[in-house]
This record gives C-alpha cells, sequence and structure tokens, in this order.
C-alpha cells in the first residue's frame, strides 16, 4: 500500500509530483497534485491491493480502530479506499491528472 499513502512510511513518496505547478515550495491549499503517469502508477497500485483489502480488517481493528471520528472502523476505512480507487482508475482511465485542495 506504499504508493498509495500520502509521504510514505517514511516520508519518501510525496503528494505533490515535482514540477507539476512548480520546482518552489509547496502551494497554500495544495494537498495533493499528481500527473496523468503517476494517476496511472497509483491506479496500478490500487488494482493490486483491493484484492487482499478484505485480510486487513482484523490489522486494522487491532491498531487503527477508533472510537469516534469520520472513519471509525473498517468498513468505513474500505469505504474511503474503495471510492479513492474508483477516482484513481477513473481518471487513469481518461488520462487525467488528480489534484486535490484543501479549503
Amino acid at each position: 500500500m506504499r504508493g498509495l499513502i500520502w509521504n510514505g512510511l517514511s516520508g519518501e513518496a510525496e503528494h505533490i509530483d515535482s514540477g507539476f505547478f512548480s520546482d518552489g515550495p509547496g502551494f497554500y491549499g495544495v494537498l495533493l497534485a499528481r500527473s496523468p503517469d503517476s494517476v496511472r502508477e497509483l491506479a496500478e497500485t490500487w488494482g493490486r491491493i483491493r484484492p487482499g483489502l478484505g485480510g486487513m480488517e482484523r490489522a486494522f481493528t487491532e491498531h487503527a480502530a477508533l472510537t469516534h471520528g469520520w472513519v471509525c472502523n473498517f468498513p468505513e476505512f474500505r469505504g474511503l479506499l474503495e471510492e479513492w480507487g474508483h477516482v484513481l482508475s477513473e481518471a487513469a482511465r481518461r488520462g487525467w491528472c488528480v489534484v486535490g485542495l484543501s479549503e
């Protein structure tokens, strides 16, 4: 799942592709900016991990479940990943980039 996690497990995977907007520091409000090639790579990663997603429930429940919040349990987490996977897959199919902005 490393390719789907922002900043990777140890900060090695950036969430904004180098040179996508500029080579300067990050832009205010930009959470995510991926080129079409990068989106295709993420969609391929999603395609590889999706079949094993159900096998993560025990680990999620043990290490990440919360008593409150917007993703408290595994079904909510799985739904979030599946929706994100759909965005990536559809953008890759169309040859689009993906940009995520904050408020």
